[in-house]
């Protein structure tokens, strides 16, 4: 048995190496930043500006406008999104025929 005196550094934690992303979190990651670029792009060009997301081979509807809506909602600019035959449409300004384009009447 030996004794010796400890160093703090000895009981850190050792840096690990961050694990390497697989290639479905590489395209996921990669299909963020194309639409994060996207919505950079709205926010700083005209008001009227429709931009339209159309969909590759192997891509699903569903998977994509929920990956925009998301980054949408973190995005700090105001900006409009529609979905119209099999293609979403993002704009700053109301898009026509989407949800809430409208405000409801009161009732009486």
């Amino acid at each position: 048995m030996r004794i010796r005196d400890a160093k703090p550094e000895e009981l850190a934690p050792k840096q690990r190496k961050p694990r390497a992303l697989s290639p479905h979190q590489l395209a996921i990651q990669k299909r963020d930043q194309a639409i994060v670029k996207l919505l950079n792009e709205i926010a700083v060009g005209p008001q009227s500006a429709i931009k339209k997301i159309e969909l590759e081979d192997g891509e699903k509807l569903v998977t994509i406008r929920a990956a925009v809506s998301r980054q949408v909602r973190a995005h700090p600019a105001d900006i409009n999104m529609g979905v119209r035959a099999g293609a979403i449409f993002l704009s700053r300004s109301p898009i026509p025929g989407a949800r809430g384009g409208r405000p409801r009447k009161k009732s009486a």
